[in-house]
């Protein structure tokens, strides 16, 4: 079966929620790595880490505007042997000066209490998945005290030529839906469903028979808030399920994925 790596920052974000992935070699000082942060100051722009660390980048580095509250994925580097790795703050550069992309969930992605259905099935959105002849772990995190949820969507594409290329991507929705009718006093489980929708621009038959990721950082106030109001106190666990398709681009034979986590 085809795959592609669309972008090397695409493999990137898949590789998860891990704190920082660090590429340099053993004897290089300077060390090259990814990261998400949250945004938590514009001047000079700093990102706090899922662990606390914050990284701050060189003012004249960032060429776009950055909004504090917002999740980021970004490169950078720093000389290791003029700061220490483990420092509660550090002071670096953006690699190869590739801007900060924020990774937050439109509005209507949710999550939202509103009805949606899915439309189309997910690769996967946990678990093992193999890409580039590489097998890679995406596992879903809960971070900034319970604020956001990060989650990668592994999904099928179409693969067009690098000018109509985002046209396809544009097309693809991962929206969290939340049941709150099902709600009931006393619970303790918030369920939300990752529904993969996707709006075709035509009645044109489309073939999707590659798949690629998308991660995104979904903002937990609003659902926790509506939870607790309704079943009368904080929810203790959280429950993603989506259906899956790892065959072909269609609910059709698909399975129900479940993943589940407790708050802390």
């Amino acid at each position: 079966m085809a795959k592609f790596k669309i972008w090397m920052v695409a493999l990137t974000l898949i590789m998860g929620v891990s704190l920082t992935s660090c590429f340099n070699s053993d004897n290089d000082p300077i060390v090259t790595g990814f990261a998400y942060g949250k945004c938590t100051d514009f001047f000079p722009p700093t990102f706090q880490l899922f662990n606390g660390q914050k990284l701050v980048v060189s003012g004249s580095e960032i060429t776009t505007t950055v909004n504090p509250g917002d999740v980021y994925g970004f490169y950078y580097q720093f000389d290791s042997e003029q700061q220490s790795p483990t420092a509660a703050t550090i002071n670096v550069t953006l690699y190869n000066k590739i801007q900060p992309v924020s990774i937050n969930a439109k509005s209507s992605e949710g999550p939202t209490s509103e009805s949606v259905t899915a439309n189309s099935a997910l690769y996967a959105f946990y678990g093992n998945v193999v890409f580039s002849n590489s097998t890679v772990n995406i596992d879903p995190a809960v971070v900034f005290d319970n604020e956001y949820l990060l989650l990668t969507s592994v999904y099928w594409v179409k693969q067009e030529s690098a000018d109509k290329q985002e046209e396809e991507f544009a097309k693809h929705a991962f929206v969290l839906t939340y049941d709150m009718e099902n709600i009931k006093q006393g619970d303790t489980d918030l369920v939300l469903t990752l529904n993969h929708v996707i709006t075709e621009s035509s009645e044109e038959t489309v073939t999707r028979n590659v798949y690629t990721s998308s991660t995104k950082a979904y903002k937990l106030t609003y659902a926790l808030a509506a939870f607790q109001s309704k079943a009368g106190q904080k929810p203790t666990t959280i429950k993603i399920r989506g259906q899956v398709n790892t065959s072909k681009n269609s609910l059709d034979g698909s399975t129900e994925q479940m993943w589940s986590y407790t708050l802390k």
